[in-house]
């Protein structure tokens, strides 16, 4: 869709988020994550990177909220023009992800961090001497924050997440771990 299409017509957000119209609120939710990932302009580089993220966090502005999406959807179905809100997607992106930082245990406690960098620490010394240990006591600190945090292990957190966002992290750890080691 281009630009001029996205003026003279309504603007399909269910099509921006990858989502059908009968969609659940955590299927918006999981498309726009999906989407402002891949087209937020910090990781994009294209040119329509920036437009595309701002019609995203518009998607997701007006289809998370019960009564803007009902406003929309009769706009849509009577053929009706239905105004771009005005929205800023960093805002947006932002609150959506914050969610995913926020600890998921109503007091966490500080137990396993520590615990996790002494751990670290040794296991590291062990297998690569001083620079193993703070490599280690590092990833022990964070494996053990995510305990602290969840409220339960880190296999189990890993678990719960879906297979792409899996991928991911594996992928992203396996490139830390042989950039390192080259």
């Amino acid at each position: 869709m281009n630009a001029t299409e996205e003026h003279d017509a309504n603007v399909d957000y269910y099509a921006y988020l990858g989502v059908s119209p009968s969609a659940n609120e955590s299927e918006i939710r999981q498309g726009y994550i999906k989407e402002s990932l891949k087209w937020h302009p910090d990781r994009n580089p294209s040119a329509e990177a920036t437009q595309r993220f701002q019609t995203i966090a518009q998607a997701y502005f007006v289809l998370s909220d019960k009564d803007r999406r009902a406003t929309y959807d009769r706009a849509r179905r009577d053929n009706a023009k239905f105004g771009s809100p005005d929205v800023d997607p960093n805002y947006i992106f932002g609150n959506v992800f914050d969610d995913l930082l926020t600890p998921e245990v109503p007091n966490p406690i500080w137990w396993w961090q520590p615990i996790g960098s002494a751990a670290g620490f040794v296991l590291g010394f062990i297998i690569f001497n001083i620079p193993g240990a703070l490599f280690g006591a590092w990833t022990g600190n964070r494996l053990g924050k995510v305990r602290d945090m969840k409220g339960i292990s880190v296999y189990e957190a890993f678990s719960k997440l879906g297979r792409d966002r899996k991928a991911e992290i594996l992928s992203h750890i396996a490139q830390k771990v042989f950039s390192k080691a080259l």
